[in-house]
């Protein structure tokens, strides 16, 4: 299998500023090009933490670093105990929020339009919820509050109507009878293809990666030592709108009524404006809409 190319790798090593010796977390591996730039700049002094909740990911991790004797792969979400409890306190965090480029280049995954496949959608293969379920059991009312809420379309309820009328004559069960019920509700424009937001909602609504986004920023940057960074790759506005105002919030410092400073901030924002893939790394097609942000530990 083709390895995923990491996103912005380049300013992921320049903003998290690895050293010899040090120790990092990369929550989201993947196919491991991050943890492996990440492990090198460490050298064997130092330790990598690989998680990821997609078994092939797993398989392949455990293949590339199978010669490393400082890294630790576990199968797990990033709000898991695994990481919480179980990791200490490192120099590093990394997440990655995007789809990597095996899961949606494999059909038999369901996260692309652009090639039939059973509509699955599931990061971790071993929950029971997915995209399949959702378009033929849930609520009319309901499909359209997910594709509106976390695909921002403006067509939610045309096509939350269609979805339910297709159902009652024959099962929605692929991923192209998925995208040609939602492109008739659409006039395509530009190079955007009519069913990406519905894609978009329903994988997030799948894997329910808003509300483990929102948890693993209450979690994260707790576990990183004084002069610690954590850097955060988001793909969507509703992601990089949670994690801007994480680091906002955690960078300010808080006041009384009169204005005046109570307690100085434990946190430094990096990048005061988001890292942009399309402009750093353009010639990776999935890097993008790619948002990097970065904050540092102080106190």
């Amino acid at each position: 299998m083709e390895r995923h190319k990491p996103v912005l790798l380049d300013k992921v090593i320049e903003v998290l500023q690895p050293q010899v010796g040090e120790s990092f977390a990369d929550v989201t591996g993947g196919w491991g090009g991050h943890s492996a730039a990440l492990l090198d700049a460490v050298g064997k002094s130092g330790f990598g933490y690989i998680f990821d909740q997609d078994s092939a990911a797993i398989a392949a991790l455990e293949q590339r670093f199978s010669s490393a004797e400082n890294v630790a792969i576990v199968k797990a979400n990033f709000t898991n105990d695994e990481f919480t409890d179980k990791v200490p306190n490192v120099h590093m965090i990394l997440a990655d929020l995007g789809v990597s480029s095996p899961q949606l280049d494999l059909p038999q995954r369901g996260f692309s339009f652009r090639s039939e496949g059973p509509l699955d959608m599931r990061m971790n293969q071993e929950q029971s919820l997915n995209a399949a379920d959702i378009v033929n059991t849930y609520r009319e009312d309901e499909i359209a509050k997910i594709l509106y809420e976390y695909g921002e379309e403006r067509a939610s309820r045309r096509i939350a109507r269609s979805l339910v009328m297709a159902r009652k004559v024959k099962p929605i069960t692929t991923t192209t009878q998925l995208a040609n019920i939602v492109s008739e509700q659409i006039k395509t424009t530009g190079r955007i293809h009519p069913a990406t937001k519905t894609f978009q909602a329903l994988r997030i609504a799948v894997n329910g990666e808003l509300t483990v986004l929102e948890r693993f920023l209450e979690i994260a940057p707790s576990k990183l030592v004084s002069g610690g960074r954590i850097a955060i790759i988001s793909f969507h506005s509703l992601e990089d709108r949670l994690v801007k105002n994480c680091f906002r919030s955690l960078s300010t410092a808080d006041r009384d009524n009169y204005g005046q400073i109570v307690s100085e901030p434990s946190f430094k924002r990096i990048t005061k404006k988001p890292i942009l893939g399309s402009k750093f790394d353009s010639n990776n097609p999935r890097a993008r809409s790619a948002k990097l942000r970065c904050l540092e530990r102080i106190n």
